[in-house]
């Protein structure tokens, strides 16, 4: 009797797996099944992918596209309004926004910590940046074991360039969550209008061989910050992201910029 039961049982198991596996399939979105195309040029020393997916894949209008300027060949992002990122937080209302708004790739690996890495890229912004916290640059330290916070965010609020540093960070366990504030740093006041066009320079300095770390940024060669604390959560895999990212709702309008030259020195 035991064996005549337990057959059809392990079958009836069988056939649940299946039936789940076939439906996790069927409601997973399709711009999930797409992302992970990877992005690379021959200037780059580093790779980074589409980790989330991105809100336009396709056409003229899609949100991260290679174009040539004169005999260079850079990536195009681009962000219009109500372009809801595809993060899973990015539908959800948080940080004084109902929604965000993102257009954003990943470094493919990490940046070790305990070193001191020079992080270094070319952007020409074409058009927007004008809203609030539209954020082009992040170093962030989000891995599935750790939920932290960014240490360092690039962005122009309200057309203004800030260099936002984290700052007295809590949960610095292995695994967790993670958390803190950000603080403007930048002490050299540029507007987006006044660098539209302009081929800018830019060289980070990321240096996590002490806690809370330092940072130095510099654009074209001019200091903007210059050996401030950052903060990093333990249990952090740094690594840059580069896009753009914003709340919505904000009524910003479209940004588009230009990237190129990524590459990453390990100084000491």
């Amino acid at each position: 009797m035991k064996t005549c039961f337990r057959a059809p049982r392990k079958l009836y198991y069988r056939l649940l797996v299946v039936l789940f596996a076939f439906w996790s399939l069927m409601i997973i979105p399709q711009n999930v099944l797409a992302k992970g195309r990877t992005y690379q040029d021959s200037d780059w020393n580093k790779t980074a992918y589409d980790n989330c997916g991105l809100p336009v894949v396709r056409g003229e209008n899609r949100s991260a596209a290679w174009v040539r300027v004169g005999s260079d060949k850079k990536i195009r992002m681009t962000l219009r309004e109500r372009d809801v990122g595809l993060c899973f937080t990015d539908a959800k209302a948080r940080h004084r926004a109902p929604y965000w708004e993102r257009a954003e790739l990943k470094q493919s690996d990490y940046l070790s910590t305990g070193r001191n890495h020079r992080i270094q890229f070319e952007t020409i912004f074409l058009e927007g940046f004008t809203g609030e916290r539209e954020t082009f640059f992040q170093i962030h330290g989000w891995n599935g074991n750790c939920h932290a916070y960014p240490p360092l965010m690039l962005m122009f609020n309200r057309g203004w360039l800030e260099v936002r540093a984290l700052q007295n960070v809590s949960g610095n366990g292995i695994a967790g969550s993670s958390r803190g504030s950000h603080r403007n740093v930048d002490r050299k006041p540029i507007h987006v209008s006044s660098v539209l066009g302009k081929t800018l320079q830019f060289s980070i300095d990321f240096d996590t061989r002490s806690r809370p770390g330092r940072l130095s940024v510099l654009v074209n060669g001019s200091p903007l910050v210059e050996d401030a604390p950052i903060g990093y959560a333990g249990c952090a895999k740094p690594h840059f992201k580069f896009g753009v990212y914003r709340p919505g709702g904000k009524g910003s309008k479209t940004s588009t910029v230009l990237f190129d030259d990524f590459t990453v020195k390990v100084l000491k």
